[in-house]
């Protein structure tokens, strides 16, 4: 975890210990896990919300059709490009 081995930890602890005292470790520790699940749960809804909007973009870019020889939008159903009078056929 983080390059961390036990002993790190463990020299770790012991100046929490010291600078915080014994009461307030659990305090602490809690705190420091509510953070960690709320900050889990925030990149998660925003990685949620990006992929919807990648879909959401990526389904309404496909309902337009495009002109097979210049990619300009056109109109559904068309046998000629109105930009550059390419066959859609």
């Amino acid at each position: 975890m983080f390059g961390l081995q036990p002993t790190h930890l463990l020299i770790i602890l012991v100046v929490a210990l010291l600078l915080f005292g014994p009461s307030k470790l659990p305090e602490i520790g809690k705190a420091l896990g509510k953070t960690i699940r709320e900050f889990q749960s925030g990149i998660k809804e925003a990685t949620q919300g990006f992929a919807e909007e990648i879909k959401t973009e990526n389904s309404s870019a496909e309902a337009k059709p495009t002109c097979k020889s210049c990619g300009k939008v056109i109109a559904a159903g068309v046998k000629f490009c109105p930009e550059c009078g390419a066959s859609q056929t």
